[in-house]
């Protein structure tokens, strides 16, 4: 282990507003508005399947957003990190979200010469049904 490399801590957040009054307005642009879930804002959760549902139960995505994530990461050896995360986040309707959905794992990382890769088990708090979610990335952290 490499007693000189100490940790690193990675803190990051996203906050979003559709500057638009009434969703309903846009009916049939799912591009305009915010979801969260996945390996790029809350862990342990599904891409993307964390946001407002329609009448149908189907997502239908925010007119905010807000998510962050504090993550410590530490040198095991050579171009190997391993990594201790928090996310916390949520789409919603109206400001301010009455709670956020929450996960917490480990993961590792490894500096490719190619770029970073990343391999992260994630629980959500919020979600018992789906314990553990497996999350794999390359490429930048942010």
């Amino acid at each position: 282990m490499d007693t000189h490399a100490g940790g690193r801590l990675a803190i990051r957040h996203s906050l979003g507003h559709g500057g638009y009054r009434n969703q309903r307005l846009l009916p049939g642009s799912p591009s305009l508005r915010f979801f969260t879930g996945g390996d790029r804002s809350v862990r342990g959760y599904g891409f993307e399947t964390l946001a407002p549902r329609n009448e149908e139960g189907l997502l239908r995505g925010g007119q905010q957003m807000l998510a962050g994530s504090v993550e410590f990461q530490r040198r095991v050896t050579g171009n190997w990190w391993g990594a201790a995360f928090v996310d916390s986040g949520d789409a919603f309707d109206d400001w301010w979200p009455e709670t956020l959905n929450t996960g917490a794992g480990l993961g590792v990382r490894w500096i490719s010469p190619v770029g970073p890769v990343r391999f992260d088990i994630a629980h959500p708090f919020d979600d018992e049904e789906n314990s553990w979610r497996l999350h794999f990335a390359i490429g930048p952290e942010f």
